[in-house]
């Protein structure tokens, strides 16, 4: 995958005196740890700079700031530097509207996706009809002309999320997530992440699929996300919850998804969390059934067994983490803090002679280099059993392919 990443925060300004509003944007496309470039097979791709939506409502192409205005990205550039021109007449006070970047190829799947939203089906290869690969786009706000300091991505999960009957609704889930403006790989977006949410949500439709990886046996199915960035694989889970649940004849109460991180991640994590919280609200089915928190978690804490007091007081029935295993010198303490979570749910179960514990771990990454096998070794040498779940071919325009394999790790009574 690719994505449209702004690299400073775009201005508005007047030219020439007496002239139109101009929108300075800078911005790359790059993969997710921007190691490389987008390299278009046939020398260039179109992009598409437009109002996504209104502060007021939906678009009016007769009043929006600007119409959509199209750029191309060509083989070779690092940077496409691009003046975009608004409606004559505008004063910097009057533009309150969200801009979005995203590839002329990638329409909305959908009319109640936003343009610039990113389809689960767009990134499946099984669902797929961008086989080349797909670039992730990237929005940005505008508020009197302001522009925040965040860039935003929305992950379009498809319809039978906000109806209690997931066969007749027809309006999309739209998730949106903060991300961090600049060069900085952190607080961003990651591959196993979005490919893995997208894989989450499409297995929904398959009770088979949906136990294997969330067996909801009780009204409450507690989730704790190590290393969460901007949270979008467990904000994604928090989402389609209540629809795995019903799908195995359940429905859930009390069930809280908490997402941990280093404390550098929490203003945007939080912030995600309260943005998705409002989209959500609009289902009747999650205002009461699934809690999103967020704690600061460093393992090298959590694998002497030290957490904070949301993440030490509650039994978790799934750990789950995307795109932590790229750092092998964090690997020793990833590790110890899964089997600390063990040796503390066991502490649970002890005290109400519930007998022994299993722990499960839904663990999803994408190879980058071989030193992260050490891992598997690190669980062995700490009784874990793990198995692949799905291996998921990620298509990259101009390069080879990569893969997400998902794994679930286990480890107490039955293990693996």
């Amino acid at each position: 995958m690719h994505y449209v990443r702004l690299l400073r925060p775009p201005k508005i300004h007047r030219p020439v005196a007496g002239g139109g509003l101009v929108v300075s944007l800078l911005f790359t496309v790059t993969t997710d740890l921007g190691d490389s470039f987008l390299c278009p097979e046939d020398g260039s791709i179109d992009l598409i700079v437009s109002v996504v939506s209104s502060g007021t409502g939906p678009v009016d192409p007769a009043v929006t700031v600007l119409q959509g205005q199209r750029y191309q990205w060509k083989t070779g550039m690092r940077v496409l530097d691009a003046k975009v021109k608004l409606r004559p007449g505008l004063e910097r006070d009057m533009v309150d509207c969200r801009v979005g970047i995203y590839p002329a190829q990638q329409q909305p799947r959908a009319t109640s996706a936003p343009p610039g939203a990113l389809h689960v089906g767009q990134v499946l290869p099984w669902r797929a009809d961008l086989g080349a690969g797909v670039i992730m786009p990237a929005a940005f706000d505008l508020a009197k002309g302001v522009c925040a300091p965040v860039s935003v991505r929305t992950l379009s999960l498809g319809p039978g999320y906000l109806s209690r009957d997931s066969s007749t609704s027809s309006v999309n889930l739209n998730l949106y997530f903060e991300e961090d403006i600049g060069e900085s790989i952190a607080r961003h977006i990651w591959d196993a992440g979005v490919i893995t949410s997208a894989y989450l949500a499409d297995v929904c439709s398959s009770p088979k699929s949906v136990r294997q990886l969330f067996p909801i046996d009780q009204g409450s199915f507690n989730v704790l996300e190590l290393g969460s960035g901007v949270g979008i694989l467990g904000i994604t889970i928090a989402s389609i919850l209540p629809r795995v649940a019903a799908a195995q004849g359940r429905t859930l109460k009390d069930t809280r998804v908490l997402l941990t991180d280093l404390e550098e991640a929490e203003e945007r994590a939080r912030s995600n969390i309260t943005k998705n919280e409002f989209t959500l609200a609009l289902n009747p089915i999650h205002s009461t059934s699934v809690t999103m928190e967020y704690e600061n978690l460093d393992w090298d804490e959590g694998c002497n067994g030290h957490f904070g007091p949301l993440a030490a007081n509650t039994r978790w029935d799934l750990v789950v983490l995307s795109d932590c295993t790229y750092n092998v010198d964090s690997l020793p303490a990833l590790v110890g803090t899964l089997s600390a979570l063990h040796d503390a749910k066991e502490r649970h179960c002890h005290s109400r002679a519930d007998g022994h514990a299993k722990s499960s771990v839904l663990l999803a990454t994408k190879p980058r280099h071989s030193s992260e096998e050490a891992l598997f070794e690190l669980l062995k040498d700490q009784s874990w059993a793990y198995r692949v779940v799905k291996d998921i071919p990620v298509a990259k325009i101009g390069e080879e392919d990569e893969v997400v394999q998902i794994y679930i790790l286990e480890k107490g009574s039955n293990d693996v």
